[in-house]
């Protein structure tokens, strides 16, 4: 089954430029990863995410991260913002989201195929991983993709509110594919591979990004999970 609510209007502004603007949290950095899995779920709100497990090639460890590709019910589920003009943009997850699809499986979101298959998640009244069923995106399992990760400082959360509390965490920043061509540069049909060495000139590996909110403000639930690098089985 297709994913229909996710095949993008002609009318949406790109937003896939070459702007440069976990419990083991990753120094910033490029990282070869191969796709371990890649799972549809929805936040409490209602918003539509895409969640991915990412094996990093140099060491196996797993980095985690949710891209929320669609707003929540409140907002009408939409993968796209409008701006003061009226132009439409897609969400930044749903673009990063788009990226990833292209750069696996040559297929935008919206034609990707589902098929329900049991993984191993975290389960949070357990506390312990358990065989869950959720709609897998079976084409981009175990595809190979590059990476730039930053590592960022924001507030823990805690019984579904933030703390005072530090927590560090990855963060998808950019994506290329495996031989570092970006989207646009493999559209242009670019002679070298260029803004991912722009990328890490600019963010060194002590780089850290900074949303740590000192005023701990309130929740939303549709905020993305901490991505964090484990070495856990996926699936059942």
């Amino acid at each position: 089954m297709s994913i229909d609510i996710l095949k993008v209007d002609s009318n949406i502004e790109k937003t896939n430029t070459d702007s440069l603007g976990g419990g083991f949290t990753k120094p910033t950095g490029l990282y070869g990863c191969v796709i371990d899995v890649a799972y549809l779920n929805k936040s409490r709100g209602g918003a539509l995410g895409l969640n991915l497990h990412l094996r990093v090639a140099s060491d196996k460890s797993i980095i985690r991260e949710t891209l929320w590709v669609t707003s929540g019910d409140a907002k009408g589920n939409k993968y796209y913002y409008e701006n003061k003009d009226g132009k439409r943009f897609l969400l930044p997850g749903m673009a990063t989201a788009e990226q990833i699809a292209m750069i696996t499986t040559g297929k935008p979101m919206g034609e990707q195929t589902q098929e329900e298959k049991t993984v191993k998640l975290w389960d949070p009244e357990s506390r312990a991983e358990k065989p869950t069923k959720v709609p897998v995106l079976t084409d981009m399992v175990g595809k190979s993709i590059l990476v730039g990760i930053h590592k960022v400082d924001r507030n823990r959360w805690s019984g579904g509110a933030p703390t005072a509390e530090h927590s560090f965490v990855n963060q998808i920043d950019k994506v290329f594919y495996p031989d570092g061509f970006s989207t646009m540069e493999r559209e242009a049909e670019a002679e070298q591979a260029k803004v991912h060495i722009q990328w890490q000139e600019k963010y060194s590996s002590d780089f850290v990004k900074d949303e740590y909110d000192p005023s701990v403000g309130g929740g939303d639930d549709s905020l993305p999970s901490e991505a964090v690098a484990d070495t856990g089985s996926l699936f059942s």
